[in-house]
């Protein structure tokens, strides 16, 4: 891993980091090392990176905002790919881009500013367009999905795509992308009055900040909601289980369906507290939740 680390080294200097806690990159704030980290600028970068661990046979994790995921206590025996400075936002072709990077928040003020409508459910999730592309984010009728019009991914033989109509499919908190980069999504969103942009993302973040628990230490939603429409998080709430803890791991009194890092917790106890939902709503209700966050390593 050394040799890898140094010949990294030549290109991203400052921007690469050796045996790192991953916990300074995930809401959750916990996860343990990665043998190597780097942040490329751009998608040539991203391209030298996948070169070099499919030569060395090295694993590949990729990594936005850091929520929405659950890294092992043990780390990540590869490197990670985090891609906070891939940030670039313009219109092209009438279509607004956004790099993998752009957090959703520095999207939103953008299309104020250029006075483009239809992404404001999004207001209050704390991840990147990367992220929010794969995992199709959005509310109970509203997804990203729906004002996507092209995706521009990197495949495993470091090949550029465009992933558009046929090609691209959503469904609920899923998308086809597992395996691929991605690089730049393009958005077909409609004229809209800046200050009318401004009044429904204020009415999302007041109405997250109501139900969820904005500005702690979690990663989102934990589960999946039913396919018949029943929420997770009333389940879990039903089973008593709200303000129920594992260490410093709790589930939110707030809402049930999100964990909370009080700020000792580890990976390990996070994973217990969900294994430990899991069963109980099993029992009650012979339903299997699942989970909605990734889990990345060992657990």
């Amino acid at each position: 891993m050394e040799k890898i680390y140094q010949e990294l080294k030549k290109t991203f200097k400052e921007r690469i980091k050796k045996d790192y806690p991953l916990s300074e990159f995930t809401t959750f704030k916990t996860g343990g090392k990665a043998k190597i980290i780097v942040f490329p600028e751009n998608i040539d970068e991203v391209k030298k990176i996948l070169k070099i661990s499919s030569e060395y046979g090295i694993k590949t994790v990729f990594l936005g905002n850091g929520s929405n995921v659950l890294i092992s206590d043990d780390g990540i025996d590869g490197i990670v790919i985090i891609t906070s400075l891939m940030k670039n936002i313009g219109i092209e072709n009438g279509y607004i881009f956004a790099e993998c990077g752009v957090k959703i928040s520095s999207l939103l003020k953008f299309l104020i500013l250029n006075k483009k409508g239809g992404l404001e459910f999004l207001a209050g999730i704390p991840g990147t367009v990367g992220g929010a592309t794969f995992t199709n984010s959005g509310l109970k009728k509203e997804w990203i999905s729906k004002r996507i019009k092209k995706v521009d991914v990197l495949d495993k033989e470091g090949n550029i795509l465009s992933l558009k109509d046929s090609s691209l499919k959503f469904s609920y908190r899923k998308s086809n992308l597992e395996g691929y980069f991605i690089w730049k999504v393009y958005l077909e969103l409609m004229e809209k009055n800046e200050e009318e942009i401004k009044e429904e993302i204020k009415k999302f973040i007041i109405m997250r900040k109501k139900k969820q628990p904005i500005g702690e230490r979690c990663a989102g939603s934990v589960f999946k909601n039913l396919e018949n429409g029943i929420f997770a998080g009333k389940i879990i709430e039903n089973c008593g289980l709200k303000g129920y803890r594992i260490g410093g791991a709790k589930v939110s009194e707030k809402h049930a369906n999100f964990i909370i890092n009080t700020g000792n917790a580890t990976s390990s106890q996070i994973y217990s507290l969900i294994k430990l939902i899991q069963k109980i709503v099993k029992e009650k209700y012979n339903i299997e939740l699942e989970t909605e966050i990734k889990l990345i390593g060992k657990f």
